[in-house]
């Protein structure tokens, strides 16, 4: 896990300038990197990468070549299946001087060129420059785990057209915004359709545009060449196709039956996909909320502690489980975590933190620098505190992150699923469905229409956004599949949800120099879910059906038996009420009266009545407003600071200089 920055074919860039640039960049994301950094500069590109050693703490530092000299590797992220790809390029004439994932993945496309990143199992950011075709690859994971940027530069005329070269004056790219952002070759502006869709739909980073006019986001499964061509993106693999033809696939022989033998095949590719995400040179533990999905990667944990030594052998002789409780909150959900500590209390060692407000305040300013982009909650502050925490003792978590939006772990994926039953013509299997999920849909209608029963003035949030801005972008819309539960969980995985929660565990994690993993997001067991029937995702009002049935010898009755979902979060509405006088100075601010994005005094109206009980308008619409604006102003107002000072760390950095000559090229 590491952090990669890079810039290509910048016009009027001479050598001198181009490595303070990477310089200036690569401190900007030195917390991706403490143990090692290294430079690159030769023709038209230039490589910065930072370190954080999990592997061959020795062999792995880069920038990184080919055996051959040809190629340059900067690769931010972890391939589980690597060693099984190692021993394939052997037979196939490759030899390795480390035992890193990255000098495989290198040989990799020294072998298979661009083909060989749909072999790859894991997450990833990589950048590789070809010496010989002078062409650059970028290229991210399939599920879109580790995180690239990039922005496209004009030339010497102002503009650029990607098939036309004469015009395209560079590229610049790293793991992060930052570097990008305060390179000074962007100008800092707010991608105003991106901050509509966010306060209007509630969404983003659900396609490549970001928050910042100009900088892009390479996409699930995409990848980049640049050359004297121009600039081409494209996806590497069918990922997606293929998960959508199989939920648009009908017929009895379409899918796999749902069965105790289907159920079985799941248990293995999950205890697969949580054995490959604990290799490790360093200590790995888990992020436990009490949940379903992280209890299930625990107790799978914990089973290969017990039965497969080799492969657990990082997480040592106690598993180290980290979370974050709220006594007496309507979130808290340490009942949970303890019912599983109390079954493994010889194997597991428990660590809580409990998130306050007044914390909140003191993390503010940071919380909002580290995520780089608005969030739509408070919540994903407590998995910041985690993560702060966890680093103290690991330096590798795996996490439960992706159940919920591959097995329909929020109550609205029900009424998704009884829309697609009635499509269908499943009568009888809709009302035994409906009968019994009265209780969690009952639910959620209730949340939706107690505030209303009780006489409060309904807040149309569109009244909110400032109504000469809203105009620009009136065409916008978001559209949801309501009656296809696996096509809407698709979107979800790609689009609408996971996205976001990506970018929040990577910011966290790497905030603190700590590896996440997420064994749910496996693109061989997400494969084999979309292979079996519908049934397994839902069957008898249980969502996740099929790991609820797998997991029941591992997990204690008040797990695997819960219908309340609650998800990491923070207890936003209570710490709106605590923070009432902090967030009232934001509103009242001239800054905040000066944005074109808000209808001013409705708004203040909106957050008063909040308050005073008069108005039904919720926490995640003021969230929303308080995060453009805070982000506004550390992103866009502020002026460009000043190149980092390099950060202390206890041992010794491994450094390739760029002034170190470059291999030659055998050909």
């Amino acid at each position: 896990m590491c952090g990669i920055a890079g810039i290509f074919k910048i016009d009027g860039l001479d050598d001198a300038f181009g490595r303070q640039l990477l310089i200036r960049m690569n401190r900007f994301q030195a917390h991706r990197g403490p143990d090692g950094e290294g430079f690159f500069m030769e023709g038209p590109c230039g490589l910065a990468h930072r370190r954080l050693a999990i592997i061959d703490e020795e062999g792995g530092a880069q920038p990184m070549f080919s055996s051959d000299g040809r190629y340059v590797l900067i690769y931010n992220g972890e391939v589980y299946n690597y060693l099984a790809l190692r021993a394939e390029l052997v037979e196939l004439g490759h030899s390795f001087i480390s035992e890193s994932d990255s000098e495989v993945v290198l040989e990799a496309f020294a072998e298979w060129g661009p083909s060989c990143f749909d072999r790859f199992n894991g997450m990833w950011g990589i950048a590789i420059y070809d010496r010989v075709e002078q062409r650059l690859t970028l290229c991210r994971d399939h599920f879109g785990i580790k995180p690239l940027y990039y922005a496209l530069l004009p030339g010497a005329d102002g503009s650029f057209d990607n098939n036309d070269s004469t015009g395209f004056g560079g590229l610049i790219f790293s793991s992060e915004i930052k570097p990008i952002a305060f390179s000074g070759l962007v100008e800092r502006r707010p991608n105003d359709r991106t901050v509509y869709r966010y306060l209007r739909f509630r969404v983003h980073d659900d396609e490549a545009d970001t928050f910042f006019a100009g900088i892009s986001q390479l996409t699930a499964g995409q990848m980049l060449q640049a050359d004297a061509q121009g600039v081409r993106v494209s996806s590497y693999t069918t990922l997606i196709d293929d998960l959508r033809a199989s939920a648009l696939a009908s017929g009895p022989d379409a899918h796999i039956a749902y069965s105790p033998a289907a159920t079985e095949r799941f248990l293995d590719e999950l205890h697969e996909s949580v054995r490959l995400r604990l290799q490790s040179d360093f200590p790995v533990g888990t992020a436990l909320s009490g949940g379903l999905d992280s209890t299930s990667v625990a107790a799978l944990i914990n089973e290969l502690m017990e039965h497969d030594k080799a492969s657990s052998n990082a997480v040592g002789k106690m598993q180290n489980v980290f979370s974050a409780v709220f006594p007496n909150s309507i979130n808290d959900e340490e009942q949970y975590i303890d019912a599983f500590v109390r079954d493994h209390a010889d194997t597991v060692a428990v660590h809580k933190i409990i998130p306050k407000a007044e914390e909140f305040v003191a993390d503010f300013y940071d919380f909002i620098y580290t995520q780089e982009m608005p969030i739509i909650s408070t919540g994903p502050y407590a998995q910041y505190q985690v993560m702060r925490m966890a680093s103290q003792t690991v330096k590798v978590l795996l996490d439960g992150q992706g159940a919920d939006e591959m097995m329909a772990g929020y109550v609205p994926y029900y009424f998704v699923y009884l829309q697609q039953l009635l499509r269908r013509g499943h009568y009888l299997r809709f009302l035994r469905e409906s009968l019994s999920s009265v209780d969690k849909i009952g639910r959620l209608l209730w949340v939706r229409f107690a505030s209303r029963l009780k006489g409060k003035k309904a807040w149309d949030e569109r009244s909110l956004i400032d109504a000469a801005f809203a105009a620009r972008f009136a065409g916008e819309r978001l559209d949801v599949v309501r009656d296809n539960i696996k096509l809407r969980l698709v979107n979800d995985l790609f689009l609408h949800s996971i996205p976001c929660i990506l970018r929040y565990e990577d910011r966290n994690t790497m905030r603190f120099s700590l590896e996440g993993r997420l064994p749910f997001l496996d693109k061989n067991l997400v494969r084999y879910v979309w292979s079996v029937a519908d049934e397994a995702i839902i069957k008898g009002s249980w969502n996740k059906r099929i790991m609820r049935d797998a997991m029941l010898p591992y997990l204690p009755k008040e797990i695997s038996a819960r219908r309340n979902k609650v998800g990491f979060t923070t207890p936003e509405v209570e710490w709106f009420g605590l923070l009432k006088d902090v967030f009232l100075e934001i509103f009242e601010s001239e800054s905040f009266a000066s944005r074109s994005y808000f209808a001013v005094d409705e708004a203040r109206r909106a957050y008063r009545a909040y308050y005073d009980g008069t108005g039904d308008a919720t926490t995640l619409v003021f969230w929303r407003m308080i995060n453009i604006e805070i982000w506004m102003r550390t992103f866009i107002d502020a002026p460009l600071p000043p190149t980092p000072e390099e950060p202390p760390h206890p041992r010794g950095r491994a450094k390739r200089d760029m002034l170190d000559p470059a291999p030659p090229i055998r050909v």
